[in-house]
This record gives structure tokens, C-alpha cells and sequence, in this order.
């Protein structure tokens, strides 16, 4: 008689525990439903049973070639308010916090992980990059819409005035990209090498100007709808300002977290966790308190200053290793819980409502991903094999594009609610294919498994 091999029983260990975790959550809830446990308890209960029933998924996943994070989205999926329930609205809400003390913390090791040394040796690689990915995702995605949209249901009854607005911001939001997500691929395949350089200087650069461009958009999108004949550009000094206030805040963080390391050193991934709660905290209090009291939308970016505190240890002091290594130490735990709540996050009702222009959107922005991508690697005269993968890197999208929709929505009353639903619908089906084609691109460049 034969015995089943390690990957036989490993996939049956983690189904068989899968199994026991749903039918013993099932009991939970239906005793909470009967009032046997407080609402407190219940939302503690709720968010472990769910973070052991992700880590036992992504095991799955992993046994048969998919990241670990797609394990922990899917997971999330479908224990959220759209599925099963198990996490309810208001509780997804709550432990909101939670993800973005998270996303700092990972914005951190983004920070870390780019070297000045890589950053000048593939320094043309990301310009050509950057430049190419912002000026054609905006063209094709903005030129579908404008050809395209008065043949869906979803954005018919839009003027045409609207429907170049819709444009200009969806064209926009979708040069985003997920650092989130390729930080956590990276670390899960161990990769290194110019490829990943690349990639990873490219997305977190990315991140910082999508911001930059959000506002010039904002702004014409005014203009476009008549709200101001008038360019703001007070709006784009703050803009500015705020950006080169965060950097700062960042850079300073950076060297008190070196003088720690030099110092005391212990309990350093305690001091970091501490940080990224305090760094997120204080940007959610002072940005109101500056529209409330001085009537000037003035936004710390928690993710610049994380970012910046990273780059500044792991570049401007010799304590750059111990930093990454304390990172790495509670990675796992981290990603968990971040990927694990996007995925509750995500809005599957959006995309029930619009998934043909939600998939429509999607095909087009991946269309020029792979246009730039292949022409910026010609330029460069990069490997065959990384003009010809390099597209399935970028196409992750997370939290920066929620949050654009959202603010757009607020700013734009006219196209908003048509704005959030169609960018959650196709931030859905970014998120959910993006780990997946990542991990591929870093398996046939040969990266995978370097560091």
C-alpha cells in the first residue's frame, strides 16, 4: 500500500481543518444570533476565526502553485458582508484602522526594500517605465470611455460633459497600482534581480505621483463640468506642500528609528508596530483639524511617510538590514490581516451591477500595461523575457484607487456614485488576478527564489 505523499497530506490537513473551522463558526453564529455572546466578543472571535480559516486557505493556494495572498482575498471574499455574512458592514468598518496600520507598516517595508544603488542602476528602466504606464493606461482607458461608453446601460443616462469627466478621473485611478500586494508577492517568492527592481521601483513611484495627478484631474474635471471657470491653484501649492511636509516627517521619522537600532535595538518590531499606529492616528487627526480650523484640505500622507522612514534607514544609516529583518519577522501576520480584510472589503456587488464595463475597463487597462511595458523594455533593450512578462506586474490595484474613487465621489456629486461602483468592480477583478500573474512573471524571469 502506498503512502500519500507530503503535498497529499498536506491538502488534506488544511481541507479537513477548513472543515472543522466552518462548522464551529457556523455554531458561533447561530449562538450569537441567540444572544449568547456580546457584540465585542463576537467581533474578536469573528476577525481570528477568519485570519486562521485565510492562513489555512492560503495553504491550499500555496500547494498548487498560487500566492499566499490570493489565498488570504479569497478568504476574505467570502466571509464578507457579501458572501456568507461572517463579517457583517459594520464590522468590516471597525477593523478598518486596523488595515491601515497595516498598509503603513507595509509602506515601510516598501521603503526599505528600494536602494539607492538599485534605484541608479535602474534608474532608466523606471522613468521609461513610470512615463509609459501613466501616459498610455491613461489614453486607452480614457478613449475606451469616451468611444465606447454611451453603449453601456451602466453610464447611458450620463451628458456628454459627464461622460468626459468619468473619463478623465477613471483614466487616472487606473494608472494606480497596489505596492500592498507586490511587496507581499516579492517577499512570499524571495525575489531579487533587476526585473524586480524594476517593478518594485516603478509601483512605489508610481504611488507618490498618482496623487499628483489625481489633483490635475480633479482640477479639470471642474472645469469640464462648469463648477469654476477658474483654475485652483492654490489647490496644487498645498498639494505640494503636504507632499514635501510628508517626505520630511518621513526622513526624520527615518533617523530617530536608526538612532533607536544604534541605541537599544530591542523590541524593535514593537517600536515599528508603534510607529505605523502613531503615523496613521496623527494623519487621521490632523487632516480634518486643518479643513475644520484653518479651511485648508491639507493631507499628510501616512503611506509617503512610512515610505520615506524605510528608505531613509535603509539608505542613510547602517542599521538597514536589522530594520528589514525586524520587518520581515512579523510579515506574516501583517499580510494576513491587510489582504485578508481587502478581501472582505472588496464590493462583489459593484460588480454584479456593471461587470461588463468593469471587465471591458479591466481588458483595456492591462491592454496598456503590456503596450508600455513592452515598449519602455525596447527602449531600454531589456531581456526578451521581461518585455514580454513585465505586464503582469502592474496589475494589482488596492487601497490609493478606493480611496481616489471615494474622494472623487465626495468632490463630483454628478459622476460620483457612477465612479466608486465601476473603480470597486474593477479593482475587484484587478486584485483577484494581479498576485496570481505577479508570482507567474517572477517564476519565468528566473527571479523567483533569488534573495
Amino acid at each position: 500500500m502506498t503512502r500519500p505523499d507530503p503535498l497529499q497530506k498536506s491538502l488534506m490537513a488544511n481541507f479537513l481543518f477548513l472543515i472543522f473551522l466552518t462548522l464551529f463558526a457556523a455554531g458561533i453564529n447561530y449562538l450569537n444570533k441567540e444572544g449568547k455572546f456580546g457584540q465585542t466578543g463576537y467581533e474578536s472571535f469573528a476577525l481570528g476565526f477568519v485570519m486562521l480559516a485565510a492562513y489555512s486557505s492560503a495553504q491550499l493556494f500555496k500547494t498548487v502553485g498560487l500566492p499566499l495572498i490570493s489565498g488570504y482575498i479569497f478568504s476574505g471574499i467570502i466571509a464578507g458582508p457579501y458572501i456568507t455574512g461572517f463579517l457583517d458592514f459594520e464590522m468590516v468598518r471597525k477593523f478598518s484602522l486596523i488595515d491601515d496600520i497595516a498598509l503603513s507598516f507595509i509602506a515601510m517595508t516598501a521603503g526599505g526594500a528600494l536602494k539607492i544603488e538599485s534605484l541608479k542602476k535602474r534608474g532608466i528602466a523606471i522613468s521609461l517605465n513610470t512615463i509609459l504606464l501613466s501616459i498610455l493606461v491613461f489614453c486607452f482607458v480614457y478613449n475606451f470611455i469616451i468611444f465606447t461608453g454611451h453603449y453601456f446601460q451602466f453610464i447611458r443616462n450620463l451628458t456628454h460633459p459627464q461622460i468626459i469627466a468619468f473619463a478623465l478621473l477613471l483614466g487616472v485611478i487606473a494608472i494606480a497600482r497596489s505596492p500592498s500586494s507586490a511587496i507581499a508577492i516579492i517577499n512570499e517568492c524571495r525575489a531579487s534581480g533587476p526585473f524586480t527592481d524594476t517593478i518594485l521601483g516603478v509601483t512605489i513611484v508610481m504611488d507618490v505621483f498618482i496623487i499628483i495627478f489625481f489633483t490635475i484631474a480633479m482640477t479639470a474635471v471642474q472645469v469640464v463640468l462648469a463648477e469654476s471657470g477658474a483654475i485652483d491653484y492654490q489647490a496644487f501649492y498645498i498639494l505640494f506642500c503636504a507632499i514635501a511636509v510628508s517626505f520630511f516627517i518621513g526622513g526624520l521619522l527615518g533617523k530617530f528609528i536608526s538612532f533607536y537600532i544604534r541605541s537599544a535595538g530591542h523590541d524593535l518590531t514593537l517600536i515599528l508596530l508603534f510607529i505605523s499606529f502613531t503615523v496613521t492616528k496623527t494623519c487621521v487627526a490632523v487632516n480634518p483639524l486643518m479643513e475644520t480650523h484653518f479651511n485648508v484640505v491639507f493631507h499628510l500622507e501616512p503611506l509617503l511617510i512610512c515610505m520615506s522612514a524605510g528608505f531613509t534607514v535603509q539608505n542613510f544609516s547602517r542599521e538597514g538590514n536589522l530594520f528589514l529583518g525586524s520587518l520581515d519577522r512579523v510579515s506574516l501576520p501583517i499580510y494576513l490581516l491587510f489582504f485578508t480584510l481587502a478581501g472582505a472589503a472588496l464590493d462583489i456587488e459593484a460588480l454584479r451591477m456593471c461587470w461588463p464595463l468593469a471587465l471591458c475597463i479591466a481588458f483595456v487597462r492591462v491592454l496598456g500595461i503590456f503596450t508600455a511595458t513592452w515598449l519602455a523594455g525596447s527602449l531600454n533593450k531589456d531581456p526578451v523575457k521581461h518585455k514580454r512578462n513585465a505586464w503582469m506586474a502592474y496589475i494589482t490595484q488596492a487601497g490609493v484607487a478606493i480611496g481616489l474613487a471615494q474622494l472623487a465621489a465626495r468632490q463630483s456629486r454628478e459622476i460620483g456614485v457612477y465612479l466608486s461602483t465601476i473603480v470597486l468592480a474593477v479593482i475587484t477583478i484587478n486584485q483577484v488576478i494581479g498576485p496570481i500573474t505577479f508570482k507567474i512573471a517572477l517564476r519565468l524571469t528566473g527571479e523567483a527564489g533569488k534573495e
